[in-house]
């Protein structure tokens, strides 16, 4: 057997998450996502990433599941059909999330950083109470935004070890600029911290040991679930998806309950 036979014949075995990974790390050569885009318009005709996948993951189930009855060679295709679509629709879920959670902390970042600046130029700044809540406010916001960063890191490297087998979903750019806002963020929060005790602010409340990964645990469902919702509305599964999505919004609407369930699972 040639190499060229070898390597079809293992990428026709190739499960789910395989497909999804070989695709993303072509993806991710790109760069950022406008120039992978450009990149799929110039193949003639253009070919959507989801249906090449889809495509693939049907071809693959039908070749592992030669030779059996029609009914199971036609459950493994649609099972590989879930698997597949719903890793792609996670790592899209991924790559917008945390951009537009990227948008909304630079608006944060620059709305804090003009708060601090005008803190430290309050002249009144040791006999005005109003001046103590206002930067105990801003010291608190500022560490509720790392907390929020830091919980959503988390939840992505969660997602990414259970689908992915630990691959990165954020293509390079977004990545990069994940990491620049967190440690601006941090800079920002350990300054606050810090002209507020030079200040004399009464210190914060002691934080919760699990507040953390309670939230952590939160935003793994907001990126599993409406991807699951997404793949299954995708492929006609209309009440499967419904279901899903109603108890994701149930959870939503009883974050104590949800909390509850989601400690009880890191146990």
């Amino acid at each position: 057997m040639t190499l060229q036979r070898r390597v079809a014949k293992s990428e026709e075995s190739l499960s789910p998450t395989q497909l999804v990974l070989r695709w993303l790390a072509e993806a991710h050569a790109y760069g950022d996502v406008p120039a992978y885009s450009a990149s799929l318009l110039d193949i003639d005709p253009p070919v959507t990433p989801l249906d090449r996948l889809a495509r693939e993951a049907i071809h693959g189930a039908r070749t592992t599941s030669r030779g059996k009855r029609p009914e199971l060679v036609d459950a493994a295709v649609r099972n590989a059909l879930r698997e597949t679509v719903f890793r792609f629709e996670l790592v899209m879920k991924i790559n917008v999330t945390t951009h537009d959670l990227l948008d909304r902390e630079f608006l944060l970042e620059a709305v804090f950083a003009g708060q601090m600046a005008m803190l430290l130029n309050d002249q009144s700044k040791t006999k005005d109470e109003s001046h103590l809540h206002r930067l105990a406010q801003c010291r608190d916001l500022t560490l509720q935004r790392v907390d929020e960063l830091l919980a959503t890191q988390e939840a992505r490297t969660t997602v990414e070890a259970r689908y992915l087998e630990g691959h990165p979903a954020l293509f390079p750019d977004v990545a990069t600029a994940f990491d620049k806002q967190l440690l601006a963020s941090q800079e920002l929060a350990v300054m606050t911290l810090r002209c507020a005790e030079l200040d004399g602010v009464a210190p914060a409340g002691p934080e919760d040991p699990e507040a953390s990964s309670l939230r952590a645990s939160q935003l793994v469902a907001d990126l599993v679930e409406p991807a699951k919702v997404e793949a299954l509305d995708k492929l006609g599964e209309g009440r499967q998806a419904f279901n899903i999505a109603a108890g994701w919004v149930r959870g939503k609407l009883a974050p104590n309950a949800m909390f509850a369930t989601a400690k009880e699972q890191n146990q």
